[in-house]
């Protein structure tokens, strides 16, 4: 099985209708070359990746949880991708409107990439989504990431 990152994308686990709209229409707007997909609940996240296992298509190349959604939490969500040899790779960057010290510390715990507050204010938003961007996607290298680069288990 051949999977590989498209480096340019982003799967973002994100239950509110409100906050997708608004990060996808900045998106928009600002005419990212960034494929964006998002999913509303945790046990997505999983399905979306098995799929692209599956069917050969490319993983993200960075995923996004929010960790208050309701239904399989993003911290649910990061602990399964960390445990998994195929998922553990991809970058993940957990979003929240709050950041309690404990959140923050479990998360990095965890693997996470990054935990970023997320924005109260239009001009927070642009500021941080255009910041966000210019590193993930301008600054640092994203892993290539394929199934079949994965070691097989000998018995």
């Amino acid at each position: 099985m051949k999977t590989s990152t498209s480096k340019r994308s982003i799967l973002m686990l994100e239950d509110d209708k409100e906050d997708r709209y608004i990060t996808e229409s900045f998106f928009r707007e600002q005419g990212y070359n960034i494929h964006l997909e998002f999913v509303t609940h945790g046990h997505e996240v999983i399905v979306y990746l098995d799929r692209c296992a599956s069917e050969q298509l490319p993983y993200p190349g960075l995923i996004l949880l929010d960790k208050n959604v309701p239904i399989g939490s993003g911290m649910d969500v990061l602990r399964h991708l960390k445990a998994d040899d195929n998922y553990r790779m991809i970058p993940v960057v957990m979003i929240s409107g709050t950041a309690f010290p404990k959140d923050v510390n479990e998360s990095y715990r965890l693997g996470v990439s990054s935990y970023v507050l997320k924005p109260y204010s239009n001009e927070q938003t642009s500021r941080k989504i255009s910041s966000f961007i210019t590193y993930w996607f301008d600054t640092v290298e994203l892993p290539e990431i394929s199934s079949s680069a994965i070691p097989e288990l000998s018995m």
